[in-house]
């Protein structure tokens, strides 16, 4: 009868040991090996629909979503279908969409790529690339654009537009037609 329990103790101690050994081996399995990505893919975090907002002595001043998140190695957000959306000082919302963007967590700054869109009122300004500076308060776009109104168009290049002071600085190209009838009352 000792046998068998002296069987079954050493049946059990197996067991743990497998088991022990197993899991260690499952462990291993999941750690990359020296740093190195496997199959020459980078290790980043996915994160749908990110919403990141900024705030300011209890207002908004800008919030920033996305359909997808990339959170990538060198801290940066890679954002798809994303929209900022700046709020000026009275709290008017000011949407900005574009295909992709980046987002530097630290430094608070956006950049768009492809198919860039701002509205403001009545207007709508397009784009291929377009950078938000949270601490210029700025929002840059360094190659050529156009917007759009009721009955304004204009087309120019190297575009800034800060926030608080609402003031816009287009700096190369500058092209304005206004389609307003001219009232010609009193002309001779």
């Amino acid at each position: 009868m000792a046998w068998i329990k002296w069987g079954f103790l050493g049946l059990a101690l197996a067991s743990m040991a497998a088991a022990v050994i197993l899991m260690w081996q499952a462990q291993q399995a999941k750690l990359p090996l020296s740093g190195t990505p496997v199959a020459g893919k980078i290790p980043q975090t996915h994160v749908d629909k990110p919403l990141i907002v900024e705030r300011k002595a209890g207002h908004t001043v800008w919030r920033l979503k996305a359909a997808k998140a990339e959170q990538q190695l060198t801290g940066t957000m890679h954002l798809l279908e994303p929209e900022l959306e700046l709020f000026t000082e009275s709290g008017e919302s000011i949407p900005m969409t574009g295909k992709e963007a980046w987002f530097n967590p630290l430094s608070k700054q956006v950049r768009f790529k492809g198919d860039v869109e701002v509205r403001y009122g009545e207007w709508r300004l397009y784009s291929d690339s377009m950078r938000y500076d949270q601490q210029k308060g700025a929002v840059m776009i360094p190659g050529p654009f156009r917007i759009e109104g009721k009955t304004t168009h204009v087309r120019g290049k190297n575009l800034t537009a800060w926030r608080a002071a609402q003031h816009v600085r287009v700096e190369n190209g500058v092209w304005i037609e206004d389609t307003r009838p001219i009232n010609m009352k009193g002309i001779p």
